[in-house]
């Protein structure tokens, strides 16, 4: 089709306001592109532009002149990093695309350009299907309520059955309201889509013309009832069936209104598909036609309102920022926020282009004050919290000082907050949570070009959890005329389970978002809850559960604790919320300085997308990085592991994979204590000091509690022996002399500010409580701060000793049989006469091995595991038969492979000590299995030869 000045549709209107004036109202739409890296989305933007006439020639991606991929960057890579919009118009309708990035390092950018979508379109690759990234975008944009056109691309190099493609698109998406389109544009349909009375809005003599031109066949006689072919009657049929009133219009009528569809679009119940090859241009007419057909404008309000979805810089330096209007109507130097005008407006084009106004539903740029943000306006109701992160990367320039470009770096943070860009005056650095190496290279790519300067990355410092070491006492008091509010708190380190100990399954990934502990949200328990305003109680654990609270070490999450008030001294009539927060703040922080820390490992679960020749080195990879290694899913020819991994791994294996050219994900999912050799080796690391000086430091008494580590217990060669004659194991000795010390320190405190007052005094009072919990107080003196020390010390190399021991009785059991995990149905199949009954017969077949398999369990002495497939069975919990004393036959449960009941089974009785051999002929269980803790593996066939050959010894025995 020739494109030129001889098309009908519109050209580009040069005055937006003179548009708005004249007869018809331009309609406004948004249309998004939604893709996966490579799936033709560039290519999709050209031939969309191309097919109304916007541009005469098409670019190429790999030719460097598309139309929206205009940085440098973007061009030598090949992929979208930026999300950019560019506008044509047919009739009445003005389309803004919007092209968004597809790879995930630039996922945050796609997530704000959800906010200003009317439509979608979800580009699928025909030879690749549905992969992980388009089930995540077509979620999404179900949680954003955008309509989705579906497109399946480069249909040019497909050579398979397109009716099988379109099943398994709508078995992936569990979607029945995904119709194929392809076969026809609007016009060859409009006559069964339309009211009676239905007229274009706007219908120029050239289209008038040009449909009698290319469609004489079908102007029907005055009063004559047109009938659809047969292909057509299905399709409309397909459409009826989206509801009772359509199939009820349909069969009465023979036609359905074209607002059923849009309708039906609308509440996202038809997701229109077409086959396409976006590079030749094949598909595309029939694309454009039904776009154009069944996007409509939404309703806006009269009231200015809009929403800032990107912030970006222009060659001249100049904040330029990219909106749409959500209501009403912008005009140049019109106030859109608090004190600042629209000095300029653009549209985005194949070049931009100055207009005096802009209306509902636009997409536009204007140059923006240092004060603007990203967010709704004028007023930004809706502005999100920036997530902290756990891998924040220190960024520094060659032989300069890179706090001299603060202001820079503002725009950087204003531009990019996914980036978390984070400036610390205090301690004179800048760092940023970088995903992957892509970030990185754009922000360097944007220092050289902005500043002149080359970007210089440390290695990301991992944000470690902190939690009590011991129980630590606090007071919290407000003393002041009008506010008089006393309490005590006791601080409680909560033990916490590992991951696969007793933790039901996906428990720790739901409860840990965010990076908090779960326990935080009924972290209290109060003495005499019922004196307190029960408001006071309620708005104190709802504050407490959304505060993040920083360890006092290295200023990382605090976790894994909880707390008790008592000795409560008020009157409701001088004090309120406020000073009761502030007491137990107070008593929170003193009690925190003591307590001592223990240091807590963040563990992150990840997802890796890999294919089949690379799955054996990543599998290594991960066992390397001391990864827990947890599922092996299928996904045709590639293959999905999920596990979790080490914080202080992640970003090398993250770095691993994606120079593999493989796909990875993570999200945080718990915290974790460390071994005490590794967390000082961490604390070395950060202060630079030797662990047997740690004590000495102001660290130290913060890692190991400072009563531990108070200077009138050093002596002048570190720690002195134990002089006081108590027994090295008496805990009640070691509570009461460390609770008493801090109880002493706090009432001397407390006593201080109480000078002069009536009554008991704090240190009384405290006293007299611990008495009445624990009896009576020792005052030991500093011998007993000695032995403390000595205790405390000991205690750790106890510990040590008691899991060394553990091991060493584990390892020391006299049952170490060998477990043998044989895949039932790959062993069935390993012998023609095996497998020729098992087609006849499966429980003949499976009944033929059983003997054997027995036989050779005995002969050889080990125990042996027949595990078969029964994973598609709805509602199977699975099943477990003990044939005799060394053989169990394992059926597996709804959704559980035997690959993975293999792969989970061998790694369990590795790690207790167990040899194991796998029998298996599946290629990813194999190289599963040798990644592991040194698994034997033979495939069916091998092992069946060793069957056979036991059954010739015992015969030639006989």
């Amino acid at each position: 089709m020739t494109k030129g000045s001889e098309s009908f549709f519109d050209q580009k209107p040069k005055n937006i306001k003179e548009m708005a004036e004249t007869e018809v109202r331009m309609e406004n739409i948004v249309l998004g592109l939604l893709a996966h890296v490579d799936r033709g989305k560039t290519s999709l933007s050209e031939a969309l532009l191309y097919e109304s006439g916007r541009i005469s020639e098409k670019g190429r991606v790999d030719h460097g002149d598309s139309v929206l991929d205009k940085d440098s960057l973007e061009r030598k890579k090949g992929i979208t990093i930026y999300a950019k919009s560019v506008y044509f118009t047919k009739e009445n309708k003005r389309f803004f695309l919007l092209d968004t990035p597809g790879h995930q390092e630039f996922s945050s950018e796609m997530e704000r350009c959800l906010a200003v979508m009317d439509y979608g379109i979800l580009l699928i690759d025909g030879n690749d299907g549905i992969q992980k990234r388009e089930l995540h975008l077509f979620e999404r944009a179900r949680e954003k309520g955008i309509p989705l056109f579906l497109v399946v691309n480069k249909m040019d190099l497909f050579q398979g059955d397109r009716e099988a493609l379109l099943r398994e698109i709508q078995e992936a998406f569990s979607c029945e309201g995904i119709i194929n389109f392809s076969p026809y544009t609007f016009s060859d349909l409009a006559r069964f889509l339309q009211e009676e009375d239905f007229t274009r809005t706007v219908a120029s003599k050239e289209n008038a013309a040009l449909e009698q031109k290319e469609a004489p066949e079908k102007k029907e006689a005055i009063g004559q009832k047109a009938v659809p072919s047969e292909d057509c009657q299905d399709f409309l049929e397909n459409l009826a069936l989206l509801s009772e009133e359509g199939t009820a219009e349909y069969l009465e009528n023979g036609r359905l209104p074209l607002s059923f569809l849009q309708e039906n679009i609308q509440e996202r119940k038809l997701f229109p598909l077409f086959f396409t090859s976006a590079l030749k241009q094949e598909g595309i007419t029939e694309l454009f036609s039904w776009i154009f057909a069944l996007c409509q404008m939404p309703a806006y309000s009269e009231e200015l309102r809009g929403i800032l979805y990107k912030i970006s810089k222009s060659p001249e330096g100049r904040r330029i920022g990219r909106a749409k209007l959500l209501g009403g109507s912008l005009s140049l130097r019109q106030e859109w926020r608090p004190s600042e005008k629209a000095l300029e407006l653009h549209l985005e084009g194949v070049e931009e282009e100055a207009v005096e106004s802009v209306e509902p539903g636009m997409l536009f740029t204007m140059p923006i004050s240092e004060n603007a943000g990203l967010g709704y306006f004028p007023v930004d109701e809706h502005s999100e919290k920036e997530k902290e992160g756990y891998f924040p990367t220190l960024l520094s320039l060659e032989g300069e000082e890179i706090l001299s470009y603060r202001k820079d770096l503002e725009e950087l943070q204003k531009e990019f907050p996914e980036w978390g860009i984070s400036i610390s005056l205090a301690e004179k650095q800048v760092t940023a949570q970088l995903s992957g190496n892509l970030q990185k290279e754009l922000l360097t790519d944007l220092f050289a070009k902005r500043l002149g300067k080359k970007l210089h990355f440390s290695k990301p410092k991992l944000r470690y959890g902190e939690s009590p070491r011991r129980e630590a006492y606090g007071r919290g008091a407000v003393l002041e005329p009008g506010h008089r509010i006393s309490l005590l708190l006791r601080l409680i380190p909560k033990e916490v389970e590992f991951f696969g100990e007793q933790q039901e399954a996906g428990k720790g990934e739901r409860d840990c978002e965010n990076g908090r502990n779960p326990e935080k949200k009924s972290i209290f328990s109060i003495e005499k809850r019922g004196e307190l305003p029960e408001e006071w109680v309620s708005r104190l654990e709802t504050e407490w559960a959304e505060e993040q609270f920083s360890g006092p070490l290295l200023s990382g999450p605090y976790e894994n604790y909880a707390l008790e008030i008592s000795n409560l001294s008020f009157s409701r009539g001088s004090a309120y919320y406020v000073d009761f927060q502030e007491a137990v703040y107070q008593a929170f922080r003193m009690a925190q300085a003591t307590a001592g820390v223990r240091l807590l490992m963040p563990y992150f679960s990840y997802e890796i997308s890999v294919s089949q020749e690379k799955l054996g080195k990543i599998l290594q990879e991960i066992e390397r990085q001391k990864g827990k290694q947890e599922e092996l899913l299928s996904e045709g020819e590639n293959y999905q592991l999920l596990g979790k991994i080490p914080g202080i791994s992640l970003s090398e294996l993250q770095s691993f994979v994606q120079g593999e050219g493989e796909s990875f994900s993570f999200s945080f999912s718990s915290y974790q204590e460390m071994e005490e050799e590794q967390a000082l080796a961490v604390l070395e690391e950060r202060f630079g000091i030797p662990s047997e000086e740690l004590p000495l430091t102001t660290a130290g008494k913060l890692y190991y509690g400072e009563e531990f580590v108070s200077e009138a217990a050093l002596g002048q060669d570190g720690w002195e022996e134990n002089t006081s004659g108590g027994k090295s194991g008496d805990s009640s000795s070691k509570l009461n002399g460390s609770a008493s010390l801090q109880l002493k320190n706090i009432g001397e405190h407390s006593e201080k500010k109480k000078k002069g007052e009536e009554g008991i005094s704090l240190e009384e009072e405290l006293n007299a409580i611990f008495e009445r919990t624990f009896g009576p107080l020792k005052n030991r003196g500093q011998e007993a701060i000695r032995t403390e020390q000595k205790l405390f010390l000991s205690k750790e190399k106890e510990a040590r000793l008691e899991e060394a021991r553990a091991q060493y009785a584990k390892k020391g059991k006299k049952n170490k049989r060998k477990k043998f995990l044989v895949d039932g149905y790959n062993f069935l199949f390993a012998k023609e006469e095996w497998k020729a009954l098992a087609q006849t017969d499966l429980m003949a077949g499976r009944e033929q091995i059983l003997p054997l398999l027995s036989e050779y369990a005995a002969y050889h002495d080990v125990d042996l595991y027949l595990i078969f497939d029964a994973y598609r069975v709805k509602s199977n919990p699975g099943k477990t038969l003990q044939l005799d004393s060394r053989m169990q036959v394992i059926f597996t449960k709804e959704g559980e492979s035997a690959d993975f009941a293999l792969s989970k089974m061998a790694n369990d009785f590795s790690q207790s000590g167990y040899p194991v051999v796998v029998v298996s002929s599946d290629q990813a269980v194999q190289i599963q299995g040798f990644s592991g803790k040194g698994a034997i593996v033979y495939s069916s066939k091998e092992f069946a030869f060793q069957v056979e050959e036991m059954k010739k010894r015992i015969s030639d025995s006989l």
